[in-house]
Parts: structure tokens; sequence; C-alpha cells
């Protein structure tokens, strides 16, 4: 207890914000909390922190959030989507801001990196509970028995979606694959088989979401890293014909659906897609109001003919977020992905992988939001908000990880 009582406002804070990411994916109610109670901490005794001059990336983050706020007043429920976006962009804004200023040095940036990895690790594990004890009643979710009749099952863990898990563990392998990396060129074979069972353990688990857009934009993370980090990584890429020619079991078949469009997924997206296109058009400027997709769908809607069913995104990153809160707010988010990517890029005293970390999460939102809209998810965006507040704090003070 002493120990606890001395420490100063900036650690807690700091282990209130290492809380928040082990608990985000696990518990995410207890990771909001941390967060909240984070950013009371800040307000109430550290305001002086957060002046000074901000960086133009910093400048669209706010722009982003603004934008989204004005948004609202074109929602068919206005006091539902206000609460909505303090609920969702307040938090989003509350951990990018606080990762920016207080993952301030070079143990602290480590710390973070470890802890989020780990936590990767448990969430498969979680997963591997769920997908192998899941209990009768939800043994068929999120799985179209009529065109996957072998299908039996999907991981989906803590995270309530095989998509969401699967974009989550991505973001987690952009940055502890690369790290595998690193340790296997040092030579530090004890922590290079440790990292390496881990990052196997993951790649499992996204293969047991048979989440055909996750499989693809890893297919492409991993051509982005071989480009730009290993070269030899793009010979990983000669497994993805050798399971579509030699092996006949659902991975296979859910990878040849790709190009079908028969099933009832890839059906249901053109038309949703098709729906959103008009709304975008009806309100090009603010978009139809955060989080009123939902709402507003059903006077577009010409494809689903049960009226219990509720639509709560387009997935489509670019389309959802184009059509609730307007293009210039979809051009913002494009700006702050691409920005943090290629200004961590340039900071040449970091180690090769980690410059890269943000690209290949940059890359797994842009290539997974061409048919999902992952982001619709808290727990997926305050991850990646996370992920953005702490490649501002490396940009704005240059340490060395």
């Amino acid at each position: 207890m002493d120990a606890l009582r001395r420490l100063s406002v900036d650690q807690w804070i700091v282990y209130l914000l290492y809380g928040a990411t082990v608990c985000i994916p696990l518990v995410p109610i207890g990771g909001n909390i941390l967060v909240l109670v984070a950013g009371i901490l800040a307000l109430l005794f550290d305001r002086q922190r957060f002046s000074g001059a901000l960086h133009w990336l910093q400048w669209a983050v706010l722009g982003f959030i603004l934008w989204t706020g004005f948004s609202i007043v074109n929602s068919m429920n206005i006091q539902w989507s206000a609460m909505s976006w303090f609920y969702h962009i307040g938090m989003y804004g509350s951990i990018y801001w606080l990762m920016t200023y207080y993952i301030d040095n070079e143990l602290r940036q480590k710390t973070f990196l470890s802890l989020f990895c780990m936590t990767g690790v448990l969430v498969c594990l979680g997963a591997g509970y769920q997908y192998f004890y899941m209990t009768p009643e939800h043994i068929h979710e999120w799985v179209d028995n009529v065109h996957f009749p072998g299908l039996m099952r999907r991981m989906y863990g803590t995270l309530q979606n095989p998509n969401l898990l699967g974009e989550y563990l991505l973001f987690v392998l952009s940055v502890g694959g690369l790290g595998t990396i690193q340790v296997l060129k040092a030579k530090d074979w004890k922590r290079f088989t440790c990292m390496a069972l881990a990052v196997i353990c993951m790649l499992l688990c996204l293969v047991l979401t048979y989440s055909r857009g996750m499989w693809l934009s890893l297919a492409i993370v991993v051509f982005v890293a071989g480009i730009c980090v290993e070269r030899r990584l793009l010979y990983a890429l000669l497994v993805v014909p050798l399971v579509l020619f030699f092996y006949h079991g659902e991975v296979s078949s859910r990878l040849w659906s790709l190009f079908s469009g028969q099933d009832t997924s890839v059906m249901l997206r053109w038309a949703l897609w098709d729906s959103t296109m008009y709304m975008i058009e009806d309100f090009p400027i603010f978009g139809i109001g955060w989080d009123a997709f939902w709402m507003t769908y059903p006077d577009y809607n010409y494809f689903i003919q049960d009226p219990t069913v509720i639509i709560y995104h387009a997935h489509n990153l670019y389309l959802q977020v184009a059509a609730e809160t307007g293009p210039i707010s979809l051009c913002l988010l494009l700006a702050i992905l691409l920005g943090h990517s290629r200004n961590i890029q340039k900071q040449k005293h970091l180690a090769i992988p980690y410059r890269y970390s943000m690209t290949l999460i940059t890359v797994v939102v842009l290539v997974s939001g061409l048919f999902d809209h992952a982001l619709y998810s808290q727990q997926v965006s305050m991850v990646l908000w996370q992920l953005l507040g702490f490649s501002m704090s490396v940009i704005r003070n240059k340490k060395i990880i």
C-alpha cells in the first residue's frame, strides 16, 4: 500500500493505460472504465501536459472528432446519436491523447508493446476455449449451413464475432510478427521460440475464424511486409495456391467462395452497398448521423424481406463512414491512418520492424474495410486508436524502441 501511495499521478495514469491494454479485448467495460479514470486524473491534476504545439495529425484527429459530432444534426434520433458519439468517439479521443502524452519514453513504449502482444495470446486462449467447449445452442452462430454445410463452428472468443477477432489478431500480428523477425535476426533463440509459438497460435486462430476478408488482408499484409521488411516472407504466399489446389476442406471452400456471389453474405453485401450509396447521395455533407445507419437503412432497404432483421452497418468501412458522417469525415480518417503510418516510417532511428508496424495495421484496416466494417466494434476501434496514439507518441518524442 505504501508503494501505491508513493505513485505520482503520471505513474497512475500509465498503469491505468497498461491495464486498459489488457482489458479492452478481454473485458471491454473494464477497459473503458480504466481509460475514463485515467482521463479524469489527467484533466484534474495534469492538464499542463497537454499544452504546446500540436502535430498536424493531431489537428486531423480533432477535425475528425468535431466533424463526426456535427453529423449528429442529421440523425433520425439525435439523442441516441449524441449518446453514442460520446461513448465511442469520446473514448477513442481519450485513449489517443492519453497514449500520445503518457507513453512517452523508451521503457513505457516497450512495456506497452509487450503487454499488447501478450494480451493477444490471452485472447487466443479464451477463443480456443470458446471454440472447443462451445455450448450446443451457440455452435451454429456465424455459420451459413446452406452454402457451407461442412462448416460447423467459427472462432470468435471475447470479440463476439469471427471477423472482429480476425481484425484484432491481424493488429497483434502486425506488431508481434515484425518483432519476431527482429528477434530472429538478433539470434536470440529463447525469445524467438516463445514469440514464434505465439505467432503460430494467432495464425491458427485466424484460420479458425473462417473470415475470408481477414485471410485476404493477411495475404496482403504478408506481401507488404515482404516488400518493406523481409523479402523471404513472400515465399509464405505460396501456401495459398497449395491450399486451394491440394486441400479440399472448408478452408479451401471458403477461399474459393471469394470468387463467387452465391452465398448469402456476398449477396447481402452487394445489396447493402447499393443502398448505402443512395444514402451518401442524399446526405453528401454530414451524412445520416453518427451511429444512425441501423435506423436509416429500412428506408433504403430492398433486399431483406424480414422487418425484424436489424442491419447495424454497411459491411464496408468506406461506405459506412461516408454514409454516417460524410465523405469529408472519411477523408479525414484516411489521412489519419496514412499520415501516422507514413510519419512513423520516417523515424530512421527506429528498428525497421517497428517502423512498419503501423503501416501493416493501416493495410489491415484499409483492405478488410472493403468487405466489412470491423471498426463498428468499440473494442476493435479502441485498439486501433490506442495504436495510433502510441505511434504519435513515438513521432513526437523520437525515442528509440
